[in-house]
């Protein structure tokens, strides 16, 4: 079947894990909406802004800021560019998807490195 526009896809180990199948619903809801701009060759420059999440029904600034970190803190996504708010302009974080390589980005500054293997290596469920 062609699938245009793309899909996201999600390994039986990534959804076999503890660290995906106990991500709250804030989080499972932020994780679909970085995974929905993927699109083969752009990992690494995916964001999660409340104008972005309010295409996925809205999130508070706080429910939002909540849900990044604990898909960080379950090695879901890697923060690969910090946020800036500042007199001369402001730029959103940007983030990977850990099952992914992440992939050069030219022009987006970020403080990460493209890999040539994703970031998290899929095992058995239990282990990182």
């Amino acid at each position: 079947m062609n699938w245009q526009g793309g899909h996201l896809s999600l390994p039986k180990p990534l959804m076999e894990h503890p660290d995906f199948r106990e991500a709250s619903p804030s989080a499972m809801k932020v994780l679909m909406a970085l995974g929905n701009q993927y699109n083969g060759k752009n990992n690494g420059n995916l964001s999660a802004t409340e104008t972005t999440m309010q295409q996925w029904g809205g999130m508070s600034h706080t429910t939002l800021a909540k849900a990044l970190k604990e898909l960080q803190e379950r090695n879901l996504i890697i923060k690969t560019r910090t946020n800036y708010k500042g007199r001369y302009g402001a730029r959103c974080a940007l983030y990977a998807l850990t099952w992914f390589r992440i992939d050069p980005c030219p022009g987006k500054d970020l403080e990460v490195k493209d890999t040539d293997d994703a970031p998290r290596k899929l095992r058995k469920a239990g282990s990182r």
